[in-house]
């Protein structure tokens, strides 16, 4: 499965711009790559304030519970735009942040579309 630069750093782009708006910050850099079918685009410094706090004193689980729970309610937006940038249907997707690097990891399972 073939996408171009521009295509893998419009998705990039677009997931910095979501978070933003979702959020109230996107992240410092993102760049995706593509494998096969698996679309994974990798963000880093993108943990709010709290959330560093949280991970601080230990308390990881608190901040993957809430990105998860964000990416639950985001999912079809975010998709979809994926879909748009790459003319491909998601078949999956799943968020998943590292947070002693401060990492945050959006994978998308892609299909061609067919004519």
């Amino acid at each position: 499965m073939d996408l171009t630069g521009d295509q893998l750093a419009d998705a990039a782009n677009a997931m910095v711009t979501m978070k933003a708006r979702f959020f109230g910050r996107g992240c410092d850099e993102a760049k995706a790559y593509v494998n096969d079918d698996l679309l994974v685009i990798v963000m880093r410094r993108c943990f709010l304030q709290f959330e560093e706090e949280l991970i601080k004193r230990d308390r990881e689980d608190a901040v993957r519970g809430v990105r998860l729970a964000w990416q639950a309610e985001l999912a079809p937006e975010i998709t979809s735009r994926i879909e748009e940038i790459t003319g491909m249907k998601v078949r999956d997707y799943h968020s998943q942040v590292m947070t002693r690097a401060d990492v945050a990891v959006e994978m998308f399972l892609l299909e061609a579309q067919r004519g």
